[in-house]
């Protein structure tokens, strides 16, 4: 099974426990690594988290910072966890536009463990959905092959359709997350924010997903 997350909440949160926005970030990526175990523990295939969108990257200088700094700080203190976890890491999205330490600590890691194959996590990190389809399309423009449905999923960052896409915060959109591959996945909503999302949480929404029937169109 793939599970996609968009991870929304972490300022509301912070502001709702009269924290700083840090916090928020800090209490949402320690969760990040809660949610890969219990993905796994869970028996997902494939979990693709939404980190950071194109859109996130105007945010104030200062926040992005604390950001970044998380990232770096995630990608170094979790290396030997994903080796002993067998945690296949791949980064989704224009990671050039991120801050350069950040960058090669992800990379370095998406390179360490590209031999694990329990289950694969994705992050999308200065992604959106909209600019992944349109780099498909230069792709191949570039290779002067022909523009078609199969070419284009082909050159995606990633084609794998997630069975379930979940949003925290209470917000009911997708805010410009795998629109390709999303088509047809099951969207579960729930209003608890990001940072106090757990493993019973993650279960109801497997149940939710148990429960709906799926034709596909046909």
């Amino acid at each position: 099974m793939h599970i996609a997350i968009i991870m929304d909440g972490n300022r509301r949160w912070a502001k709702e426990n009269n924290l700083q926005k840090l916090l928020g970030h800090k209490k949402g990526i320690e969760n990040v690594e809660n949610i890969i175990l219990w993905a796994s523990e869970l028996g997902l295939k494939t979990l693709t988290l939404y980190a950071l969108s194109t859109e996130n990257l105007q945010r104030e200088k200062d926040e992005l910072k604390n950001i970044f700094d998380l990232m770096t700080n995630f990608a170094i203190k979790n290396k030997n966890k994903f080796i002993k976890e067998n945690i296949r890491l791949k980064i989704l999205g224009e990671i050039s536009k991120i801050r350069d330490d950040s960058k090669k600590a992800l990379l370095d890691l998406e390179e360490y463990t590209k031999d694990c194959n329990k289950i694969l996590l994705q992050i999308c990190i200065a992604y959106g959905g909209r600019n992944e389809i349109v780099r498909s399309v230069k792709k191949l423009q570039e290779k002067n092959e022909k523009i078609t449905e199969e070419n284009i999923s082909k050159n995606l960052d990633s084609n794998l359709e997630p069975d379930l896409i979940i949003r925290t915060g209470g917000n009911k959109r997708l805010s410009n997350f795998l629109l390709w591959q999303s088509s047809y996945s099951e969207i579960y909503f729930t209003n608890k924010f990001w940072p106090d999302f757990n493993k019973q949480d993650l279960e109801e929404a497997m149940n939710f997903f148990d429960d709906q029937q799926r034709n596909f169109g046909k």
